[in-house]
């Protein structure tokens, strides 16, 4: 919408998870390395951790990106199941076996024998679960059941789970130590600096084909980092209210009010006062009270 205002090839900030505007600072990239090594030689378990908002949906989708092609990919992006029936069943139907609402053995037995069929299924599978601190411990003991599938002493499902740090307690529980054990590889994810914060919206704008220093003052920047506190899901949902805003303004560079202007259209704020308007004089109120006329 605001983009040609901009002059912008296209929209740089994306509020669905965007793995073209998705920044990695250096652990975070060395992490995904590691990630994508895990699943190539099937290492073991995956856990992708962090506070919301922090990326761990787009790293998801970088890994379904990566291996949508050497790999089954099944990819569940929100980790809501009833019952072990009800992933399994998913787990079924994701693979594109026949099922009429077969038991959980069967079920089980049917993901077995499609995994090794390698005559028409040579790929193997790669199960991706996010918001995986909603599973409950039998879903994930189901998820360590899935791993140990071994056809030719070769792994046919690699498992990469994605949550919150409540997931970490979950498979802290003695009942889930087998999977747990399994784990190779922790990436955390945590809201960036605010260096980090411009290096990400100036990446998110280079992308789309302009220059941060065009689009945005450096009290600007700081403005979006004071109010996002560096949780990159508010930062482009910040950045990109300020734009839309700005271009019904029509402001071609973006100062700290429509930084302020936005965040409280966000948050369904009252309109933030001008310099302007905070420069007028207050009219100090009367102190004196005055009484109409006294009548018998």
């Amino acid at each position: 919408m605001y983009e040609s205002y901009y002059q912008l090839s296209g929209r740089p900030f994306n509020c669905s998870p965007n793995t073209e505007c998705f920044f990695a600072v250096d652990y975070v990239r060395d992490s995904l390395s590691q990630l994508v090594r895990i699943v190539t030689r099937s290492e073991g378990v995956s856990l992708v951790a962090g506070p919301t908002g922090t990326g761990k949906s787009s790293v998801c989708q970088l890994l379904v990106e990566h291996f949508q092609f050497s790999h089954q990919v099944i990819y569940f992006q929100h980790a809501v199941f009833s019952s072990r029936h009800a992933f399994l069943e998913s787990v079924v139907l994701a693979l594109g076996i026949s099922n009429t609402r077969n038991s959980e053995a069967q079920n089980r037995a049917a993901i077995q024998q499609h995994l090794f069929n390698l005559d028409e299924h040579p790929r193997s599978l790669l199960l991706i679960i996010d918001d995986a601190h909603q599973l409950s411990a039998e879903i994930l003991e189901e998820c360590r059941q899935l791993t140990s599938l071994v056809y030719s002493g070769a792994a046919r499902v690699h498992l990469v789970l994605a949550g919150t740090l409540k997931l970490e307690d979950s498979l802290a529980h003695p009942t889930l130590a087998s999977l747990n054990q399994r784990i190779v590889h922790r990436c955390y994810l945590s809201a960036l600096s605010a260096m980090e914060t411009r290096a990400m919206i100036g990446d998110c704008i280079t992308t789309a084909g302009g220059a941060i220093t065009e689009l945005f003052t450096r009290d600007a920047l700081r403005k979006i980092y004071e109010y996002t506190e560096g949780v990159p899901r508010i930062i482009v949902q910040l950045s990109d209210r300020a734009m839309l805003l700005g271009m019904k303004r029509d402001q071609a560079t973006l100062d700290s009010y429509d930084i302020e202007l936005a965040w409280a259209d966000l948050q369904q704020l009252p309109e933030p006062k001008t310099q302007e308007e905070l420069a007028q004089p207050v009219t100090p109120a009367s102190s004196s009270i005055e009484f109409g006329l006294l009548t018998d």
